[in-house]
C-alpha cells in the first residue's frame, strides 16, 4: 500500500482504437442495407404472448392449426398488423 500508482499524462492509442471501432460500424450498417428482408407482417399469439412472426396469413395460420392439433388447451391467435385486430384460431369441428 505504500506505492502510489502513475498515471500517463497523454494517452494515444484510444483515438486511433476509435476511429477503427467507427469504420467497423459503418461497413456493418453497409452490409445490413442490403440484406434487409421484406417486413414480416402476421404474429401469432399463444396464450397471450406473442411467438412466431410470419410474411403471410396462411403461413400463420398452418402454425396456428398445427399448434392447436398437438396442444388443444392453448388459445392461439393472429395478429393482423394493418391493425389491433386478432384472429381467434380454432381447431375444425369433429377433430
Amino acid at each position: 500500500m505504500g506505492q502510489s500508482l502513475k498515471v500517463p499524462d497523454k494517452v494515444n492509442e484510444p483515438q486511433v482504437a476509435t476511429e477503427q471501432i467507427h469504420a467497423a460500424v459503418v461497413k456493418k450498417d453497409d452490409q445490413l442495407a442490403s440484406e434487409v428482408s421484406p417486413k414480416v407482417s402476421y404474429t401469432l399469439e399463444v396464450d397471450g404472448r406473442l411467438k412466431s412472426e410470419h410474411q403471410t396469413q396462411e403461413a400463420a395460420l398452418a402454425a396456428a392449426l398445427e399448434l392447436k392439433q398437438k396442444f388443444p388447451h392453448i388459445r392461439v391467435a393472429i395478429v393482423d398488423p394493418k391493425g389491433p385486430k386478432r384472429i381467434a384460431v380454432e381447431l375444425p369441428q369433429g377433430n
